[in-house]
C-alpha cells in the first residue's frame, strides 16, 4: 500500500475537465474474536480460570451466561436512558440507528443498543454417561441466536458500530468507515466539507479532503482500528457479561482481522452535464467488452426518485450491471462482480464520479486477513482499481494502430512453433478476442479453462466440439500478438492497458461502428425515422451519406 494515489489511465485522461478528487478508505468492518474460544480445548480451559472449574460448562450454562448478559444490558439502558431497541428479521438496522445519532456535537458513547437474532457458532456440549465432558463442538447448522448491535459516537472516528454475540466466547463485528475519521479531523482544521452519504461531493476543499485521506491510508491507519476497538470493546460491549476485572484475571483478550472493506476513488469534474455525458458514454462503451449481462437504467441525477431497497441474499460468482439504491435515491451503478470482489462506478451529488472498489470477504483478496495485513489489503486494492480503470480507459478511447489489423492477420513464429494469425473474418477468432476482453478485468487474471468456457458460451457449442486444448491453442495466437501475456511462474494470463486498447478498438469498431454502416450502405432508402431521433443515429446518417459520396467518387455507386 502506497499513502499517495497511484497513477491511472481514466484520471489522467480526464484531468483538464477535472476540478479535484482524492482516495479514501470507506466502511471496514473488523472481526474481533477471541483465540483461545476458537477451539473446543481452548473454550474449555478458559472456562475452568474464568468459572473456577468445569461445573457450570454446560449447554445450560452458557444459555445462562447469554441470559445474564441480555438482562444487565437491558438494566444498563433503562437506567441511563438509552434507547433499547428489538428489531425484526429484515429491518435496516443502520438506517434506525442513524436516526437516533446524538444532536450534540460533543456526545461520546453508546447512545442506542439494537438487538436482532442471527445465526452464530455456538459451542455444544457432549457428556458421556458418568457426566464427564467427552467433546466440545459448534452446532450444526448455527443456531440463531441473540446479537446485540451497540452504537456508539466515538471521537475519533464518529460513528461506530459493534455487533456482538452473548454467547461465549463472545465474537464480534465492529464497522466503522474512513469518511467519518476524514471529516473530524477536517473539522479540526475548519476545512471546507459538503458531504453526501460518505462521500464529500462539490462544495468541499478537495485539496485538504486529499491531503487529510492520504494520511488515513498511512502507517498509522492498523494502529488508529485496533485503537478504536480496544476502546470499545472491553469497557462499554463486553464488560455487561465480563466484568473488566474478570476480563483481566481470566486473560480475555480480543485479536483482530479484516473481514470486509471498501476503497474508492472520487473525481470531482468541472461541471455536471459533463460529468453525466462522460459517464453514460464510459457506460455506453464499456459494457459490450467486459461482457455485462444486464444493464437497468432508472430515474438520472435530475430525476431520482425515492425507491425501498429490497433485501438481497448472498450471489453466484457473476458478472453484471445493475441499478443501486445508493443513499435515499436509485442509480445507475456499473458493476463488475467476480465472487466477494466487486468493483463500481457511479455518481454523487451533481459533479462527482467514484470508482469503488469492495471485497465482501477479504479472503479473496488471498494477503491474509489479519489487521496486521492491513497494508497489503489496501495496497491489493490499489492495484485492482488502477486494472479496473485501464480496461474502462481502454474501452472508451481504443483506437488501432496503423497497420494493426494487417499484422494481426500473419502468421506468428514463437520459438520453434508456427501459429496462425488472428483473422478477423473467422467467426471464432474474433470470439476469442471478445473473450479475452470479458475477462480483462478478472483479478488474479484467468486460466485456459475460463477462456473454454467462456467460448464455448459465445460459440454456442459443446464441450467436445471445443475443448481446453482449442482454448489454449487460440490463447497462444493471441499471445503470439503481443495482446496477452503470461503471469510470472503462474499458468494465468492476463492483458495490460496498452494492449486492453487494441483490444477493445476492435470490438467497438466492428459492433459500433462498421455493422451499423454497413447495413445502411446496403439499402437504398432509409426507412421514416422515429419521432425522436438519438444522437448516435444522426451521426450514423450523416456518415452514410459521407459513404454515399464517396462511392459516388470512386464510382462504385449504381
Amino acid at each position: 500500500m502506497t499513502a499517495t494515489k497511484p497513477y491511472d489511465d481514466l484520471s489522467s485522461y480526464y484531468a483538464d475537465l477535472l476540478e479535484g478528487g482524492y482516495d479514501c478508505v470507506d466502511r471496514i468492518v473488523v472481526n474481533a474474536y477471541f483465540p483461545l474460544g476458537q477451539t473446543g480445548g481452548g473454550l474449555r480451559s478458559w472456562w475452568r480460570v474464568w468459572k473456577g472449574g468445569e461445573k457450570t460448562l454446560s449447554d445450560a450454562g452458557m444459555k445462562t451466561v447469554a441470559g445474564d448478559f441480555a438482562r444487565h444490558l437491558r438494566a444498563w439502558c433503562q437506567k441511563r436512558g438509552v434507547p433499547f431497541i428489538e428489531c425484526q428479521s429484515g429491518e435496516e438496522k443502520h438506517v434506525l440507528a442513524e436516526s437516533l445519532l446524538p444532536k450534540d456535537p460533543k456526545f461520546r458513547g453508546v447512545f442506542a443498543v439494537l438487538t436482532g437474532r442471527a445465526p452464530a457458532p455456538v459451542w455444544q456440549v457432549q457428556f458421556n454417561q458418568r457426566g464427564q465432558i467427552v467433546n466440545l463442538c459448534h452446532r450444526d447448522p448455527w443456531p440463531h441466536v441473540q446479537h446485540y448491535y451497540f452504537q456508539i459516537v466515538d471521537p475519533e472516528w464518529g460513528h461506530v458500530m459493534v455487533r456482538m454475540c452473548g454467547y461465549p466466547p463472545f465474537g464480534a463485528q465492529v464497522a466503522l468507515n474512513g469518511h467519518e475519521w476524514v471529516q473530524r479531523q477536517g473539522r479540526r482544521r475548519h476545512a471546507a466539507f459538503c458531504q453526501e452519504g460518505n462521500c464529500f461531493i462539490e462544495g468541499s476543499d478537495f485539496a485538504k479532503v486529499d491531503q487529510i485521506a492520504a494520511q488515513l491510508l498511512g502507517a498509522g491507519l492498523e494502529a488508529s482500528l485496533q485503537k478504536v476497538c480496544e476502546r470499545w470493546l472491553y469497557s462499554a460491549c463486553l464488560c455487561f457479561v465480563l466484568p473488566v476485572e474478570e476480563q483481566r484475571r481470566s486473560g480475555f483478550g480480543y485479536k483482530f482481522s479484516i473481514w470486509q472493506i471498501e476503497y474508492s476513488r472520487n473525481l470531482l469534474f468541472r461541471d455536471g452535464p459533463v460529468m453525466e455525458e462522460v459517464y453514460q458514454k464510459l457506460i455506453d462503451r464499456t459494457r459490450v467488452s467486459l461482457d455485462i449481462k444486464a444493464l437497468k437504467t432508472v430515474f438520472g441525477v435530475r430525476h431520482r426518485q425515492p425507491r425501498r431497497k429490497q433485501r438481497a441474499g448472498r450471489s453466484e460468482p457473476e458478472v453484471s450491471k445493475e441499478v443501486e439504491r445508493v443513499g435515499p435515491c436509485d442509480v445507475t451503478v456499473f458493476k463488475v462482480r467476480w465472487g466477494n470482489l466487486v468493483l463500481k462506478i457511479y455518481d454523487k451529488g451533481q459533479r462527482v464520479l467514484r470508482v469503488e472498489v469492495k471485497a465482501l470477504n477479504t479472503k479473496a483478496l488471498k494477503t491474509g486477513k489479519l489487521l496486521e495485513k492491513l497494508p497489503e489489503i489496501l495496497g491489493r486494492m490499489q492495484q485492482m482499481l488502477v486494472r479496473f480503470l485501464a480496461v474502462v480507459q481502454a474501452a472508451h478511447i481504443s483506437f488501432l494502430d496503423a497497420g494493426q489489423w494487417e499484422r494481426w492477420a500473419e502468421p506468428t513464429q514463437r520459438g520453434n512453433r508456427r501459429l496462425a494469425g488472428l483473422d478477423m473474418n473467422k467467426a471464432r477468432n474474433r470470439a476469442v478476442v471478445e473473450t479475452v476482453v470479458a475477462l480483462a478485468s478478472v483479478p488474479e487474471g484467468f486460466a485456459v479453462e475460463q477462456v473454454a468456457q467462456e467460448m464455448r458460451q459465445r460459440l454456442g457449442c459443446a464441450p467436445e466440439a471445443y475443448s481446453t486444448r482449442r482454448a489454449a491453442y487460440d490463447l497462444a495466437k493471441v499471445r503470439g500478438k503481443g495482446l496477452v501475456e503470461r503471469m510470472p511462474g503462474r499458468r494465468r494470463y492476463q492483458s495490460q492497458p496498452t494492449q486492453l486498447r487494441a483490444l477493445c478498438g476492435y470490438v467497438l469498431l466492428r459492433e459500433q461502428v462498421i455493422k451499423p454502416l454497413l447495413a445502411g450502405a446496403g439499402k437504398t432508402s432509409l426507412q421514416p425515422p422515429p419521432r425522436q431521433l438519438s444522437p448516435i443515429d444522426q451521426q450514423y446518417i450523416v456518415l452514410r451519406e459521407h459513404m454515399t459520396q464517396t462511392f459516388e467518387l470512386l464510382g462504385l455507386a449504381a
